[in-house]
């Protein structure tokens, strides 16, 4: 994975994939202009699989040259500051949802969320709900906040949470491992 995601952002910064032999020859001559380091277009075209039946171990000055040349210090840097924000930042989900349009007035839901949190929620309408009962969460019987949507094992956004007379604020529950959501008829 991470080292995809370091063959990904040299492609990006290239311009292109590399897919042809000649892309490693260049590839091999831009990365001494960028870093004074020379890397040969043979251990360029082994560390992007281009060469079949080559099971040569990369070596870390390899890596580390790869990394800054596409502005990190080093293959360590690279892997602390990229690798850990490589998750898509956008997509589709088939999750399971909740649609405060689709609740009736007064229709209960029960959220849980790690380790032991544990609230019940009643709609009041128009994504208003009221928490009826709270357990082990900084939540309370009687805050109220608004949320037009949530879905399973996924953050649960809180708005306009009102909370022991504070101005109305933001809350996240879940925001690790997600809140499952169990609506009760």
């Amino acid at each position: 994975m991470k080292r995809e995601l370091l063959r990904n952002e040299v492609e990006r910064v290239v311009g292109h994939e590399l897919r042809e032999a000649r892309d490693f020859e260049e590839l091999s001559q831009l990365l001494f202009k960028g870093t004074r380091e020379q890397l040969s277009p043979t251990t360029l075209k082994r560390f992007w699989g281009y060469l079949k039946n080559e099971s040569v171990q990369t070596r870390p000055h390899t890596l580390n040259v790869l990394a800054q040349f596409v502005g990190y210090k080093s293959y360590d840097d690279f892997c602390e500051n990229a690798c850990e924000t490589a998750e898509p930042q956008s997509g589709i989900t088939a999750t399971e949802r909740v649609s405060a349009n689709e609740l009736r007035w007064g229709q209960k839901l029960v959220i849980r969320w790690l380790p032991d949190r544990r609230i019940v929620v009643k709609h009041q309408g128009d994504g208003h709900f009221v928490v009826l009962e709270a357990e082990h969460t900084k939540l309370n019987v009687d805050d109220t906040f608004v949320c037009h949507l949530m879905l399973q094992r996924e953050p649960l956004y809180l708005d306009q949470l009102v909370h022991e007379g504070m101005p109305p604020t933001a809350y996240v529950a879940g925001q690790r491992n997600g809140v499952t959501i169990e609506v009760c008829e």
